[in-house]
């Protein structure tokens, strides 16, 4: 049994360690410990509490898709939970969120093209005796992404102090092919730190190979690795979702007036009644309207439509969460990611 003070040092030590990593995921032990001022073998033991416990994980995952939306669901009667239990399978859906308000389910839906990202909408979730209703708003533009919130837990010196991703060597090649990229993906998907030698085991080829592969792919913008935290283990545990009318004149400043603001998660742009939709995360229910009075003064002439808080997450990026938010698994499909 440990006491409430124990708890709150050994989380802080934890949220420390997670910043980091959000800043390079594939940072050596030895590199962060000096960051960090920690022995790198306890900290290689820290994370793996951390993983093991579900609080925060490192996955690859290829940045670009060409068509994503968010789908507003409504469920029948009762079959919120069925629903989301079964979308979960579904390889193309990359979030679900139970909310409140005037849907049920809140999901981010990322395909190959636009043609399948319909399919999916109109015929596979308008074949569902369970969804009533199925609202589609078509992303135009990704303004704000998960991959570069951060937690603030480190000072801006320990946090300047961390590592950059490795550049690719000169010598490496400028094109990975597409079959070493599949292996890599997969691999890093499932464990962002997965060791170089492991994926090469794996592609029968070098290690050093594999090695400037990632590099080059994190360098094109083709791989992001990110490190993502369980929400109610970070200090802003409300999450709501915003769906917003912005006069088509603010457009352009969005990009640098919502990065600026540290409780946004996602921003996007959609081609719907709603031109602009947000999800962040704030520390109590109150912060939801006060955010709305920083929005509306930031953003002249931008009106809140609509907003759901959510009241359990249910998919994020491929991993199944329970109802705080920690990882319990990867759903079936997303398990072999290409």
């Amino acid at each position: 049994m440990t006491s409430p003070n124990q708890d709150s040092l050994r989380r802080d030590a934890d949220l420390r360690l997670i910043h980091a990593l959000q800043l390079e995921p594939r940072a050596s032990w030895t590199e962060l410990g000096r960051v960090l001022s920690t022995d790198p073998v306890a900290l290689a033991r820290r994370w793996a509490r951390i993983t093991e416990e579900g609080l925060a994980w490192i996955s690859g995952q290829r940045r670009h898709f060409p068509a994503v939306a968010v789908v507003e669901i409504e469920c029948a009667q009762g079959k919120a939970a069925e629903t989301a239990f079964l979308l979960a399978d579904e390889e193309i859906v990359r979030t679900i969120d139970h909310t409140s308000g005037g849907r049920d389910l809140v999901a981010v839906i990322a395909a190959p093209d636009l043609e399948s990202l319909s399919a999916f909408v109109i015929d596979r979730l308008g074949d569902q005796r369970l969804i009533v209703r199925a609202r589609m708003h078509l992303v135009t533009e990704i303004l704000v992404e998960g991959s570069v919130w951060r937690l603030n837990a480190l000072s801006d010196e320990e946090a300047r102090r961390v590592p950059a991703a490795k550049a690719p060597r000169p010598r490496a090649a400028r094109q990975v092919p597409p079959d070493l990229q599949d292996v890599i993906v997969r691999a890093l998907y499932r464990d962002g730190r997965t060791p170089a030698g492991d994926i090469a085991a794996k592609a029968g080829v070098s290690t050093q190979r594999v090695a400037d592969a990632i590099a080059t792919m994190r360098h094109s913008g083709d791989l992001v690795i990110r490190a993502d935290v369980a929400r109610s283990y970070t200090g802003w545990p409300i999450n709501a979702w915003y769906f917003v009318q912005v006069p088509a004149s603010s457009i352009d400043r969005l990009r640098s007036t919502l990065s600026r603001l540290a409780e946004v998660r996602l921003a996007v742009t959609t081609a719907s009644r709603y031109n602009l939709l947000m999800t962040l995360w704030v520390r109590d229910l109150a912060d939801v309207n006060r955010f709305e009075a920083l929005l509306e003064k930031v953003l002249a002439g931008a009106r809140i439509a609509d907003r759901a808080v959510v009241i359990r997450p249910a998919v994020h990026s491929g991993r199944l969460l329970d109802a705080r938010g920690f990882i319990t698994g990867l759903s079936k499909l997303h398990d072999d990611p290409v």
